[in-house]
């Protein structure tokens, strides 16, 4: 019996590519570390080095965090929302983190077609939402808290994919404002 490598031979290719990226990368970051830390006489200048590193460090963290702000920009924009929903419940799921979740219902009498599962938690994206719309930074318990433990109809303003599948992989809808009328009877 002939055994088939071929996706063995595949993942091999993939890791040499990405290995020879990542070898151009450093032997780039490298020959930019000589050049900017050493003077014309081809000495090391301990202040352009302490200059490089910090440099280098700020890039590390600044970077990541820019495209996390432009990705969650985009995605706030792409699925927002801003509609009525029947709230009835809010507690703190994660409390190291601040992350709150939500549960709610489209129509006043829930069932599994009609139930929602929000989250609320901190985010540079959120506390830039909140200072341009609020004049103060995010704080999910002020959110969390302002949903009442009985059925309530609320005007929630959110963003995120609402389909069940995406439960699984940990992605609800985020939750930016809510603002309840009063505890409804049942």
């Amino acid at each position: 019996m002939k055994s088939n490598n071929s996706f063995s031979q595949r993942i091999i290719a993939v890791i040499s590519f990405i290995g020879t990226k990542i070898r151009k990368l450093f032997s780039w970051y490298k020959d930019l570390w000589v050049k900017f830390t050493h003077n014309k006489y081809d000495e090391f200048v301990y202040k352009r080095g302490i200059t490089m590193a910090a440099s280098t460090l700020a890039v590390m963290v600044i970077v990541p965090v820019f495209i996390c702000l432009i990705l969650q920009t985009t995605y706030y924009w792409t699925t927002y929302k801003k509609e009525t929903i029947y709230l009835s419940q809010s507690e703190e799921i994660y409390p190291d983190d601040n992350i709150w979740g939500v549960r709610g219902c489209y129509t006043r009498h829930c069932d599994s077609d009609s139930s929602i599962y929000f989250r609320i938690k901190p985010s540079l994206f959120h506390h830039l939402w909140n200072l341009g719309h609020n004049g103060n930074v995010f704080l999910p318990d002020v959110i969390g808290s302002s949903v009442p433990t009985g059925l309530t109809q609320c005007e929630v303003i959110s963003y995120g994919i609402r389909m069940r599948m995406t439960m699984l992989f940990n992605v609800y809808p985020n939750i930016l404002k809510v603002t309840c009328a009063g505890v409804e009877p049942n």
